[in-house]
C-alpha cells in the first residue's frame, strides 16, 4: 500500500505476476498480416477498433459445397431419350410403318404428349419454388432437361425413320408384296398381263434399246429406255414397248442407269414410287412422239442383273442405316448429358 499525503485518493497497485508475459510483437504483427485483427486478449477488432470481449470474427469466407452429382438422374437422362429414339426410329423404319401406319402415328403422339406434360409440370414446380425465394441455377432440374432431350429424340427419330422407310425398307416391302415373274418376253407379252409384277427376269436376248431413250426434266432428270429384244430374230422394232428401264439423273449424254453396261443383266425391280411414276410416264410419251412407237401399258423397272439381290439390298441398307443412327445418337446423347452434368455441378450450390 502506498500512503499518499492527505487529500489525495488512495491508489492500489497490483503487481503483475512474472509468469504472465505479453505476446511478442512479431507474433501480433504476423497475425495482423494474416488477417487476424485481434488485441492481446483475443478480442477481434471491428471497424472502429472495438470488439466484444472474446469475439474473434473469421476473416475468410467459408468454402461453398457443390451439389453432388445425381447418378440416377444422369443415367435416366442418358438412356431414356436414347430408348425413345431407338423405339420410334425402329417403328417408323420397318414393318410396323408399312402395315400399321395409324399405330405409328398414335404411339408418336402419345409419347410426345407425355413428354410435354412432364416438362410443363416441372416448369410449374420450378415457378412455385421461385415464389418461395428458391431461385437460381441451384434449382436447375434434370427433369426439364430430360423433357427437352426426349423432344429432340422424338423429332430426330421422326425425320430419320421416315427417310429410312421411303428410301429403303418401304421399297423392300412394296416389291415383296408383288408377284415374281420369270422368263418374261418383252416382244410378246403386254404390260397389262403382269401389272402386279414386282421382280421380273426377262428371257435371254433381252437388252436395253438406248437408241430410243428419252428424258423428262422437272428439277430432276427422269430417264427412260425401252426394254427390247426377246424371242425375235435380229433387231426388229416391236409392235409395242410396255417395259421400260428407268433412272434419275443418269442420262445427260446417253442412258446410263442401273446395270446398263452389264451384258448379264436381264432383270428388273419394279418402280414403286408414285411421285416419280408420273414423270416417267411423261418421258415415255415424249419417246412415243419422237420415235413413233407405241406404249399402251408401260411398266417401269430398275434394270439389274439379279432382282432378288437388289430387292434384299433395300432391306440390308435399312438395317444398316438404323444401326448407324442408333449408335450415333447414343454418342450425341452422351455428350449432351456430360455438358449438363458439368454445368449443374459448376453453377449449382
Amino acid at each position: 500500500l502506498d500512503f499518499r499525503p492527505a487529500g489525495k485518493a488512495h491508489q492500489f497497485i497490483y503487481p503483475v505476476p512474472h509468469s504472465a508475459h505479453p505476446a511478442p510483437i512479431c507474433i501480433l504483427r504476423s497475425m495482423q498480416f494474416a488477417g487476424y485483427q485481434q488485441d492481446p486478449y483475443g478480442a477481434g477488432l471491428q471497424a472502429g477498433g472495438m470488439a466484444p470481449y472474446g469475439a474473434a470474427p473469421l476473416s475468410w469466407k467459408p468454402k461453398t459445397q457443390r451439389r453432388r452429382m445425381n447418378v440416377l438422374a444422369i443415367c435416366l437422362n442418358l438412356f431414356v431419350p436414347w430408348i425413345i429414339f431407338c423405339s420410334l426410329f425402329a417403328m417408323l423404319s420397318f414393318e410396323t410403318h408399312y402395315k400399321k401406319p395409324a399405330t405409328c402415328q398414335s404411339v408418336t403422339v402419345i409419347i410426345t404428349v407425355a413428354v410435354v406434360l412432364m416438362g410443363v409440370f416441372d416448369i410449374m414446380y420450378m415457378l412455385i419454388k421461385r415464389r418461395r425465394g428458391e431461385s437460381g441455377l441451384n434449382n436447375a432440374s434434370w427433369v426439364l432437361f430430360l423433357s427437352v432431350c426426349s423432344l429432340v429424340a422424338i423429332g430426330i427419330a421422326l425425320y430419320l425413320g421416315t427417310q429410312n422407310y421411303w428410301t429403303n425398307s418401304g421399297r423392300f416391302y412394296d416389291v415383296m408384296a408383288m408377284n415374281n415373274y420369270n422368263d418374261v418376253d418383252p416382244s410378246r407379252m403386254r404390260g397389262q398381263e403382269i401389272m402386279d409384277a414386282g421382280r421380273v427376269l426377262f428371257i435371254n436376248g433381252t437388252y436395253l434399246d438406248v437408241g430410243k431413250a428419252m428424258s423428262f426434266r422437272n428439277s430432276e432428270t427422269y430417264c427412260v429406255a425401252p426394254i427390247a429384244g426377246g424371242n425375235v430374230v435380229g433387231n426388229p422394232p416391236l409392235s409395242h414397248y410396255d417395259f421400260w428401264a428407268v433412272g434419275t439423273n443418269c442420262c445427260t449424254e446417253s442412258f446410263k442407269c442401273g446395270d446398263y453396261d452389264n451384258r448379264k443383266a436381264r432383270g428388273g425391280v419394279r418402280l414403286v414410287s408414285d411421285t416419280d411414276r408420273d414423270f416417267y410416264r411423261l418421258a415415255v410419251q415424249q419417246a412415243q412422239s419422237a420415235y413413233q412407237i407405241k406404249a399402251t401399258h408401260p411398266l417401269f423397272f430398275h434394270w439389274v442383273q439379279d432382282p432378288d439381290t437388289t430387292t434384299f439390298d433395300y432391306q440390308r441398307e435399312a438395317f444398316k442405316t438404323y444401326m448407324v443412327g442408333m449408335f450415333a445418337y447414343f454418342g450425341f446423347q452422351l455428350v449432351l448429358v456430360y455438358i449438363a452434368a458439368v454445368c449443374f455441378a459448376k453453377f449449382s450450390t
